[in-house]
C-alpha cells in the first residue's frame, strides 16, 4: 500500500462522491475507483456502500 491510496480514500470519504474526489485530486474517476478497489482488496473488506444515490462509509471505512 502507498500513501496515495490513503490520500484518495480520504478525498472520497470527505466528498462522499468519486467524481468530485477525482476532480479535487486532478485524476480521472476510474483511477480513483481503481485505488479504492485496491484498498478494499488489501483490507479484504468494503470501505464504502451505496444507499440509493448516497455514498456512505462502512464501519470498516470509518475505522480506516
Amino acid at each position: 500500500m502507498e500513501l496515495r491510496h490513503i490520500r484518495y480514500f480520504k478525498a472520497v470519504a470527505e466528498e462522499k462522491n468519486f467524481t468530485k474526489a477525482a476532480e479535487e485530486l486532478n485524476i480521472t474517476q476510474p483511477a480513483v475507483s481503481h485505488h479504492i478497489h485496491y484498498l478494499e482488496e488489501y483490507y479484504h473488506t468494503k470501505l464504502f456502500s451505496l444507499r440509493g444515490k448516497k455514498l456512505l462509509l462502512t464501519e470498516q471505512g470509518e475505522h480506516l
